[in-house]
């Protein structure tokens, strides 16, 4: 496939910023959620965007993470302006989760502060190891093939999950929004 159509192939998944809502011309990407049946997504039921993460999220319903590809910084702000809705940067639990399989070398010291930052947010150790090696295979796999060294996160874990089932949807989403109050 030439760069181009790659391009535009990707650009057609991209999201759209309406007057009271998000759109996704091709529908999307995960059906198993909120969006499942629609394109539209209401302004009104977003508690939150996250924009630390790849691609940027909106988190819903309290309970659900909604991935905005496309969505840059300037959009951001727009739709923060439009509905006062909350752009925020909590510690992403899917990324820390996922650094180990990245083509990157890390210090003890910088694993240890991982753990005790997942630890914070109610993921204890062990569970980490269980869920990093629920993973590993695939994560590992596509590290092999594309080199990515910068980051991982919820939606490459989905992509990597196929055939992908509800039962490991919201695995997921239980995962990314598990924040202990401190």
């Amino acid at each position: 496939m030439s760069i181009q159509k790659n391009k535009n192939r990707i650009e057609s998944t991209n999201c759209i910023v309406a007057e009271d809502h998000i759109y996704f011309p091709k529908g999307y990407y995960f059906k198993y959620g909120y969006l499942k049946d629609q394109k539209k997504l209401p302004f009104s039921i977003i508690n939150e965007i996250r924009t630390n993460t790849r691609p940027v999220t909106a988190k819903i319903n309290t309970n659900e993470i909604i991935f905005l590809q496309g969505l840059d910084e300037k959009q951001c702000i727009e739709i923060k302006e439009k509905s006062n809705i909350s752009l925020t940067t909590p510690v992403d639990n899917w990324s820390l989760l996922c650094d180990e399989f990245l083509d990157t070398e890390f210090s003890e010291a910088q694993k240890e502060n991982v753990i005790q930052l997942l630890k914070k947010n109610g993921i204890d150790k062990d569970e980490v190891h269980q869920i990093r090696k629920r993973i590993s295979s695939r994560m590992l796999l596509r590290t092999f093939f594309s080199w990515e060294w910068i980051y991982y996160g919820q939606f490459d874990v989905l992509k990597q999950l196929w055939p992908l089932s509800y039962k490991k949807y919201w695995w997921t989403m239980e995962i990314a929004l598990r924040n202990k109050k401190q």
